[in-house]
This record gives structure tokens, C-alpha cells and sequence, in this order.
């Protein structure tokens, strides 16, 4: 009994995260449109670094298991945070 709930826990957090990580990155896109049209005066693409960053790691680590999708999707992933990190450094 106990294995089956928390397999259904499981289930719930990585599509409930997955939809959270969303609306953060909408978010991050609608506070950049109304940043890019002001005169603000730090980096503008930090918080879309972050959350692509946090998207990517999730789809890698949680949704793909094994195969090539999964090789693909950890490469992506691992690239991503490479990136986001370089940047982040970069312009702070």
C-alpha cells in the first residue's frame, strides 16, 4: 500500500512541478516584454536563463529514463546549465 501511494506522489510532483516551471518561464517572458520596453537597467534575460535551465534539467531527469531521447535530452540539459552558468557569470 505504501509503494502505491508513493508512486502516485511520484506521478503527481514531476507533472505539477512541470506546470509550474511553465508558468514561470511565462512569466519571465511577460515580465521581459514589459522590461524590454522600459529603461531598466539590469540584464533582462536572467530569470528566462534560470527557468530554461530548471526546464530542461526536469524533462532530462524526470520524463526520460533511458534511450536516446534520454541522451539527448541530459546532453541538452547539461549544455544548458554550461551556458546559463557562463552568462549568469558573465553579467553579474
Amino acid at each position: 500500500m505504501k509503494v502505491e501511494k508513493e508512486f502516485i506522489s511520484n506521478r503527481i510532483f514531476k507533472h505539477v512541478f512541470l506546470l509550474f516551471i511553465i508558468y514561470l518561464l511565462i512569466k519571465s517572458l511577460m515580465l521581459l516584454r514589459h522590461t524590454i520596453r522600459t529603461d531598466y537597467p539590469y540584464d533582462k534575460f536572467v530569470n528566462i536563463v534560470v527557468v530554461l535551465m530548471l526546464l530542461f534539467n526536469h524533462i532530462a531527469f524526470v520524463y526520460t529514463k533511458s534511450g536516446l531521447a534520454s541522451k539527448i535530452m541530459k546532453t541538452i540539459a547539461w549544455a544548458w546549465i554550461i551556458i546559463g552558468c557562463v552568462y549568469i557569470g558573465w553579467v553579474s
